[in-house]
């Protein structure tokens, strides 16, 4: 798609535009020769820089790299990537966002830099808009676009506190009983696993030293009962319920509890790890 370049005039360029009509009007009405030279080498500099601004964007294609998790209601920071297919390298490329304006002083061939992007809503995200601009060479004009960028993104549910109360399951009252027990029993280990996403505190340091590989250790006390969580676990809209869920997920497999999910009459089987986490939060994601 063809990008559509705009020009915004910064207030150093209002000040030369000014500066210019005054001299311009000068010229009219004293018929001074050098006041015409004046004002055409000040015409000639203001198009000189608007030529120079123009190349300085062209030929450049931006990348994202997002973040492990992306939560709605929240700025995220994306790993953008820009590259330059020109002869001559782009100088001051910003990305300009309500939080900050991210400046990539020179691009030869490429770049990276850090862009904060606020998603509204929870979903799926084929592509998301990125701002492109520009001052070079002297700061007059700020020349800048617009553009697509593919993402091919889930955005999981902003995350609401939910009280603990509010799973009224069986399987998670056991759950939380077995919260209680954590502090005991940090000795008895009856055998190791690869590490998926547990407290560092039962990190097995011996075995993972050993192996290369993140181990935990798994105790007698320590065996927690699966949590199957539910929307009617909790109240509220849709929204709320969805946002609730999300919290809750989180939080019980940041503590070690295997979590399953029930929504209508699709169940996704308890586990632990982030990786199943975000299984989670995606189902919730996409749920219309």
């Amino acid at each position: 798609m063809k990008k559509k370049y705009r020009v915004k005039v910064n207030r150093v360029g209002i000040i030369f535009i000014g500066i210019t009509v005054f001299f311009g009007i000068a010229a009219v009405n004293t018929a001074n020769n050098l006041l015409y030279l004046v004002v055409s080498s000040m015409l000639s500099f203001m198009l000189t820089s608007g030529i120079l601004s123009l190349y300085n964007l062209r030929g450049l294609t931006i990348k994202l790299v997002p973040p492990a998790e992306v939560y709605a209601g929240r700025y995220e920071t994306f790993r953008l990537i820009v590259e330059n297919h020109k002869l001559l390298p782009s100088f001051l490329i910003s990305f300009p966002s309500k939080l900050k304006n991210e400046v990539v002083p020179v691009v030869f061939k490429r770049a990276e830099a850090g862009v904060e992007i606020y998603f509204e809503n929870r979903g799926f995200y084929e592509s998301v808009e990125i701002m492109v601009a520009t001052t070079f060479p002297v700061g007059l004009f700020e020349r800048y676009y617009t553009e697509k960028v593919p993402v091919n993104l889930i955005v999981f549910p902003k995350p609401i506190v939910a009280d603990l109360k509010a799973v009224d399951h069986q399987d998670a009252k056991k759950g939380q009983e077995s919260l209680q027990s954590l502090t005991r029993g940090y000795d008895e280990v009856h055998s190791i696993r690869e590490y998926r996403g547990e407290p560092v505190k039962l990190i097995h340091w011996k075995a993972s030293a050993k192996t290369g590989t993140l181990y935990v250790k798994d105790t007698y006390s320590q065996e927690k009962k699966p949590i199957i969580l539910s929307m009617d676990m909790v109240d509220g809209s849709l929204e709320e319920k969805i946002s609730k869920l999300s919290y809750l997920i989180i939080r019980f497999i940041r503590e070690g509890y295997p979590v399953g999910l029930k929504i209508g009459e699709r169940v996704i089987k308890p586990d632990t790890g982030n990786m199943h986490k975000r299984e989670l939060l995606s189902a919730l994601a996409l749920l219309k």
